[in-house]
């Protein structure tokens, strides 16, 4: 069992460490502003990159939430997952089968349930322009972020392959070469759970005007909200994060930026909860013959925070990666050149089945390493009317996942074990371009498109057998067309087809060579609709969009069965397919107003309807359920006030989310499903710029609603028999204080 330290202890260590780096380090704007905006009468400019350049998010004809550095702060955003729970038509969950650190995102219905290193994501995290090419290990630290860009619906032509469902584009704080002596700041945290976090930074001028380091650390710590019959913990928090950048600029038409960052965690595993039991399932019938063993509803507790088992119960991970970005100004255009090498190392150990017995326990170890290279070359041609960027694109990446199983141990001592060794290497190469051509003052018309080469070898070894390596290549256009017509210069209407895509592979998660397939990639076209409107002197912003997506070749575990030759009875496998055909309605709105100085008011809503239209032989699923992790429906409102008090500034926020029903099984499985609920947060915070002082109490889930982020179930015909839920964090508190020099 894991040692805990006396309640308190960690707040006091993290003191200790703010007191120190008080004394000489500090973190740029963004990473916890320690002062509080004066009151605004007009809505702020977002500005964004969603299209690879530097535009108002009011003029960018694409769907994009963006989040800023002061709202992330407001908001009580610590990580990428807080972010994914409180985003319309965004879910940022966790797959039951592989720990807390392997993270399923969706946007707008589409995504992907198995973060098995074999299979690829649909939706695209970047960092800097940089892409993450596993599933692990990305639930980020909004440390030093500038601000994080949700980009809905496919962006193929200019982010690539695997953002068919879209793209969530994190950009970080730089260095600032302007500044006359080292500035920064330092927050320490404290509260429920015995949270400790210390988060921290400096910015140094090396050379006015010329170069400048950029250097931010986190430490967050925080007990685990569910515990284990054998005392151990789940749900806790055990991260260290940090970054340095180096930027150079000898000339106006010359800047280099270094970058390079770490992660390592070493947590427990996800607050899990037993559900059910499914006693007539081979396992469980099994258990019932040795007496005095008995895997059935016994274990299943009455509190989703409390679980029976006493196997393994690990999240570690370390993840690492460096960039370097090179700009040149070459009068009419830019040329950019991104390269960097990533490279990061997961192992997670869980007991699934919630018992003191061997039902099943499972070890994962992900190695990944990944080198990426982009050339960009943007500008503005016939007198500022053509507006282009096109480039060239490679990716090499290699992984392995390293998989073993314990089965009713107590039964088949260790006859039944299984382990799979899978070895992965990807390589793509892609060009792309897109233009946005003004063909009148109002009226503007874009046309890209994105051509990608990728091959990809799977090597397979089970149980010690001959391993095999069977490799597969695709080739693929990805388009993108659109209009936006601006009516006035504060209202913009647009329209755009677009065309995203998901790779092809092998099923990693085959039990014999049998079910060890090749699936095609699965592609989705979206038409979308959108309005961006300024009114009331900007005042009021609302921005509506509508959009409709055809997905075809969708990719998911298929029910088969063969007939064995000695026996002459069918025996059940799985294979990975592509299932023809499914549509999704929906589309986002928000409004925000600024009705008094001071005070600002946001409601939003999103809809996300999923329709399959033709299945395959042995699909989990049938013609009328749902899709997963895709509530229908998701509404939110915030209300945000600031004001001056004598010598400080105070500002108040509260939010709150619902969201509708959730599927975590594509059969539906009444017993994972996550009923409609809804997530109530409020922060305040009182600050004095001339001391550059700060202080805030936040809580998050105010009204302590329980709900799950995950979830499995084996299905009535399921070998091993139990139902689990993966449980999000009760209702937490905190205290934060943050010194700015």
């Amino acid at each position: 069992m894991k040692s805990r330290r006396a309640p308190g202890s960690k707040l006091f260590r993290a003191a200790g460490i703010g007191a120190l780096l008080m004394s000489g380090l500090g973190a740029m704007p963004g990473v916890a502003a320690a002062d509080v905006p004066a009151a605004n009468n007009q809505l702020d400019e977002v500005v964004v990159t969603a299209r690879k350049r530097e535009e108002s998010l009011q003029d960018v004809p694409v769907s994009v939430d963006a989040i800023t550095a002061n709202e992330l702060q407001l908001r009580s955003f610590d990580t990428l997952n807080a972010i994914g729970q409180n985003t319309p038509n965004l879910t940022f969950g966790q797959q039951a089968q592989s720990g807390s650190s392997a993270n399923t995102i969706y946007i707008r219905g589409v995504g992907q349930s198995d973060t098995l290193a074999a299979f690829d994501p649909a939706v695209g995290i970047y960092i800097d322009g940089v892409y993450l090419g596993r599933m692990t290990g990305i639930d980020l630290d909004m440390m030093s972020i500038q601000r994080v860009e949700v980009l809905y619906g496919p962006q193929g032509t200019l982010f690539g392959k695997n953002t068919n469902g879209g793209a969530i584009s994190i950009v970080t704080n730089k260095p600032d070469v302007s500044a006359d002596k080292p500035e920064g700041q330092v927050q320490i945290v404290g509260g429920s759970h015995d949270r400790a976090d210390a988060v921290a930074g400096i910015n140094i001028p090396l050379s006015k005007d010329v170069a400048a380091l950029q250097v931010n650390f986190a430490r967050r710590f925080q007990d685990g909200y569910s515990n284990r019959i054998d005392g151990q913990q789940q749900g806790n928090t055990d991260r260290y994060n940090a970054r340095a950048q180096l930027l150079v600029k000898p000339s106006d038409r010359f800047e280099a930026l270094w970058s390079v960052d770490g992660t390592t965690y070493n947590q427990d595993s996800s607050a899990y909860r037993l559900v059910q039991v499914r006693i007539a399932s081979l396992v469980p019938t099994v258990y019932a013959a040795l007496t005095p063993y008995r895997y059935d509803d016994r274990w299943t507790t009455g509190s989703p925070y409390y679980y029976d088992a006493t196997g393994p119960n690990e999240d570690n991970g370390r993840l690492w990666g460096t960039s370097l970005t090179l700009t040149w100004n070459l009068g009419g255009a830019t040329f950019k050149s991104i390269s960097a090498y990533r490279r990061s190392s997961v192992d997670n150990a869980i007991d699934p089945d919630g018992s003191p017995l061997t039902v099943l326990n499972e070890f994962e170890t992900i190695r990944q390493h990944q080198f990426s290279q982009e050339f960009q070359l943007a500008g503005n041609s016939f007198a500022d009317r053509l507006k282009w960027v096109g480039g060239l694109y490679y990716f090499n990446e290699a992984a392995t996942d390293d998989n073993s199983f314990n089965v009713a141990a107590e039964f088949f001592q260790g006859a039944a074990d299984f382990y799979q060794y899978l070895d992965i290497k990807n390589i793509s190469y892609a060009a792309f371009g897109q233009a946005t051509y003004s063909l009148t003052d109002r009226l503007n018309l874009t046309v890209g498109g994105r051509v990608t080469y990728e091959k990809k070898t799977v090597g397979r070894m089970e149980n010690g057998q001959v391993p095999i390596a069977p490799g597969g290549d695709w080739t693929s256009f990805l388009p993108r067309v659109g209009v936006d017509y601006h009516f006035t210069p504060h209202v913009m209407g647009y329209t755009s087809v677009a065309e995203g895509e998901k790779s092809g592979g092998f099923n990693g998660r085959a039990s014999s060579v049998a079910e060890f397939n090749r699936f095609d990639p699965e592609k989705v076209w979206t038409y979308e609709l959108g309005l961006r409107s300024d009114w009331l002197d900007e005042r009021l912003r609302a921005n509506v969009t509508g959009y409709y997506s055809k997905y075809s070749d969708m990719q998911v575990t298929l029910n088969k069965s063969v007939t064995d030759p000695a026996t002459g009875q069918p025996v059940p496998y799985t294979v990975v397919g592509n299932i023809p055909s499914a549509n999704i309605r929906g589309g986002e709105a928000e409004v925000t107003v600024i009705p008094v100085q001071g005070l600002k008011l946001i409601a939003g809503l999103g809809v996300a309807d999923g329709r399959y239209t033709e299945l395959l032989a042995g699909a989990p699923m049938s013609l009328n359920d749902d899709f997963i992790n895709t509530p229908k429906f998701t509404y939110n409102a915030a209300a945000e006030y600031t004001t001056l008090l004598a010598d400080f500034d105070l500002t108040g926020r509260m939010d709150y989310i619902h969201k509708s029903t959730i599927q975590y099984d594509y059969g539906n499985s009444p017993l994972v499903s996550q009923s409609p609920f809804g997530l109530l947060n409020a922060r305040i915070t009182v600050g004095n710029q001339h001391y550059g002082l700060s202080v805030s109490v936040f809580a998050t889930n105010l009204t302590n609603t329980v709900y799950a982020v995950g979830g499995h179930d084996d299905g009535p015909d399921g070998s091993l028999g139990f139902v689990l839920q993966q449980m999000a964090p009760p209702r937490e508190w905190g205290v934060s204080a943050t010194y700015k020099f």
